[in-house]
């Protein structure tokens, strides 16, 4: 009777060995992804907060493993094109603006259209800023999708504002250069409004002013457009802040952190772009605000220069459904980046403006409730970001003319000729 119990107990060892043994050879291995996140922000943990939100989502489901990788901005473009062209993109990605048409056009992105078909049913399109979805549609595809966008927007000293006599905010060009004005006069030994005017900064100014003067570099048809009554009237506009002293003298060889350095110092009353460094200083965290929408001569309202930063996935996964719903998991559970982590940018998705960090935050105050009803996207009048969009960005061909003006040159019909010419040719070479 011993001897039925120990082989029968043997027997049950076996089997269970073999049930366990077979069950793990069975055991499917999980698809792995990397997912290349941007350095979106270094004054805030954002890069740790972003890979805790990734293991949070490997931790939700077991078929899936994404690997956080965060890439750095210096050289990335060469980055991600030594990538792909190895072989070895990424599965998923954010990145520079115009990296999804770049890729696009490549042959190197995977559509995402049946997660925006998704949100059309379930009206998840609805909770998004108006326009921004469609920023990154192209050719009949959604080549990406929008989870935070980059505005610009000039940040003042209320204190100095309020000292010098102005109560009212200027909404205009002309209003702004008054203040402008008013405040050289109050501080003669103050600049009235910093900038940096390096190349990449030159152009960035020149955008900003351009956007609120209703104008573009392109026809809505496709066509250069830098030649326009719009682009000469914001270079013009460059010219009389230079000419009389109101933005830094030599600007054009600061850099951001040139200008940053001259308004947290007090030696600057206003600062363009507006950076969150102002807010994190505790001297002048609550001494600062951003100004009102300015609109220009030509423009039929006020508007405000943002571009829509997306995230994509690329067509050389092997996991091309699991990328997607990646990507599906991370929009819908991002709102943490932005009330946790308080990374200073405006969330695509209008429903996560509601916490209180857009409502107690300066600057995402100002974003999400004066200046998002005015948001113009940096492609206007293009809806979204089209093939010659990257060389005309990436070129810096605004941030050229704008530095001839830096300069002292006013020959502006050359230089608005050789900016048209530079356009065109552009558009020319992607048709």
């Amino acid at each position: 009777m011993k001897k039925v119990i120990v082989s029968i107990l043997l027997l049950s060892v076996v089997f269970s060995v073999f049930a366990r043994g077979s069950s793990e050879e069975k055991m499917p291995e999980k698809a792995k992804l990397v997912f290349w996140d941007m350095q979106w922000e270094t004054s805030v943990p954002y890069a740790e907060d972003a890979k805790a939100l990734v293991a949070k989502y490997n931790a939700s489901q077991d078929k899936v493993e994404v690997q956080y990788q965060s890439i750095p901005w210096a050289d990335y473009n060469q980055v991600f094109l030594t990538a792909v062209q190895g072989g070895a993109a990424p599965d998923v990605a954010t990145g520079g603006s115009q990296i999804p048409i770049n890729y696009y056009l490549m042959g190197e992105i995977l559509p995402l259209d049946s997660i925006v078909a998704e949100w059309k049913a379930d009206k998840t399109y609805d909770e998004y800023i108006p326009g921004i979805v469609e920023s990154n549609y192209y050719d009949g595809h959604y080549i990406a999708l929008p989870w935070h966008c980059d505005p610009r927007s000039i940040m003042y000293r209320t204190d100095l504002f309020e000292a010098a006599g102005i109560t009212k905010l200027p909404t205009t060009w002309n209003e702004l250069l008054g203040v402008l004005r008013t405040l050289k006069k109050a501080y003669p030994d103050m600049v009235p409004l910093a900038g940096f005017g390096n190349l990449q900064g030159a152009q960035q100014f020149a955008d900003f002013f351009l956007n609120s003067n209703g104008g573009g570099q392109v026809t809505a048809d496709m066509k250069a457009n830098f030649n326009s009554k719009e682009v000469r009237e914001t270079l013009e506009f460059i010219a009389t802040l230079s000419d009389e002293g109101l933005i830094p003298e030599g600007m054009i060889a600061y850099e951001q952190a040139d200008s940053e350095r001259l308004f947290l110092s007090g030696k600057a009353i206003c600062l363009i772009p507006a950076s969150a460094t102002g807010l994190a200083d505790e001297k002048l965290k609550n001494l600062v605000d951003i100004m009102d929408p300015i609109q220009g001569p030509s423009a039929d309202k006020p508007y405000t220069l943002y571009w829509a930063n997306s995230i994509c996935a690329f067509s050389q996964t092997k996991h091309p459904e699991e990328a997607k719903n990646f990507i599906k998991w991370w929009l819908d559970n991002q709102k943490t980046l932005f009330v946790d982590t308080q990374m200073p940018k405006v969330p695509a998705r209008v429903t996560f403006m509601d916490d209180k960090f857009f409502i107690e935050n300066v600057m995402m105050k100002a974003y999400t409730q004066v200046l998002y009803p005015t948001f113009r996207h940096a492609t206007s009048p293009i809806t979204g970001f089209f093939p010659a969009y990257g060389e005309i960005n990436g070129q810096r061909y605004l941030g050229m003319a704008a530095q001839k003006v830096l300069s002292g040159d006013r020959n502006y019909d050359a230089i608005l000729a050789e900016g048209q010419a530079k356009i065109q040719g552009a558009i020319d070479a992607v048709k």
